[in-house]
């Protein structure tokens, strides 16, 4: 039977998973990945939610509420951090989302579903990333360990959002008095990111909302190798968020800092935040690469 309901979605995964299969080997690689689905399918039900199904290395859980997602999605880090030992190699990241989903018999599928799926792709290890509309319906005390990562436009809805990050690694009494503000109540985003290469540093803001990179002479940020395309991709500020759109023919590959993984963009796009490292046209492990490094102005996030 379908119907449709308000429920919490929580998506976590395991973080560098294909760097586990390869330093591990298969089979303890494998092991680690049982081990961590059968502590979340224990866990979950101890804060009245349910696993959903398993996702290769990650599960997908709905709540009833946020308050109850938060809680399990916090516990849940803390259990994988406190492993013993031989388990000490895995770290997960996690994204909830809160709102009106289709439920159709045991499988729970909409909008909200593929928000916490995207929070929990971009998370950083052991990073618990949520929406407004979960921060929004937490309690005082849970929400005091909320403090917002950055914007973007989420799909679905034409608005840029705030993302929170979950601080659970912390005591909430360590951190109420940060006095988290709203995100209504937040002053205006002023975004900027700046690029520094090799041939110099260069701003992505209002006074140069977008800036150009290829092999080409005349780009705003020029890279000398045959493997870049001769207009290869642009950087620009859209709104509260700054985009990065490959038009390659051998595509852009980005490091976050602090993920340890490396995302490899071909015709796509997808936002900057946070810092990290591009390179047009080889991945960081070629000698001949000539990474950018990339960091968003501090005057652009949103003050908590």
């Amino acid at each position: 039977m379908r119907d449709t309901r308000q429920l919490a979605i929580a998506f976590a995964d395991i973080a560098s998973s294909a760097r586990l299969y390869r330093e591990l080997g298969d089979a303890a690689a494998a092991a680690l990945s049982r081990a961590f689905t059968v502590r979340a399918s224990a866990l979950v039900p101890r804060y009245e939610g349910r696993l959903v199904k398993t996702l290769g290395d990650g599960v997908m859980c709905s709540f009833a509420g946020p308050e109850r997602a938060v809680l399990a999605m916090g516990a849940l880090h803390a259990e994988i951090a406190g492993a013993p030992e031989g388990a000490s190699a895995l770290k997960i990241h996690t994204g909830i989302s809160y709102g009106p989903v289709i439920v159709d018999g045991d499988d729970v599928y909409g909008t909200v579903v593929n928000v916490a799926a995207y929070l929990a792709a971009t998370a950083r290890a052991e990073q618990i990333l949520a929406t407004q509309a979960v921060v929004d319906g937490l309690t005082h005390a849970s929400a005091a360990a909320a403090r917002a990562a950055y914007t973007t436009r989420l799909k679905g809805d034409e608005r840029d959002s705030t993302v929170y990050e979950i601080l659970w690694q912390e005591d909430p009494g360590e951190i109420t008095s940060r006095n988290l503000v709203r995100r209504q109540q937040s002053p205006a985003e002023e975004g900027a990111l700046v690029l520094a290469a090799a041939c110099g540093t260069i701003a992505v803001d209002r006074t140069r909302p977008r800036v150009r990179l290829g092999r080409d002479a005349g780009n705003d940020l020029a890279v000398a190798d045959l493997l870049v395309s001769r207009q290869h991709a642009v950087i620009e500020l859209d709104s509260a968020r700054v985009r990065l759109v490959d038009q390659s023919a051998n595509g852009t590959y980005i490091a976050f800092d602090g993920s340890g993984e490396e995302v490899h963009l071909v015709c796509g796009e997808t936002v900057l935040h946070g810092s990290g490292r591009l390179s047009l046209g080889r991945p960081f492990a070629d000698p001949l690469a000539q990474p950018i490094a990339f960091r968003r102005d501090r005057r652009a996030l949103y003050r908590v």
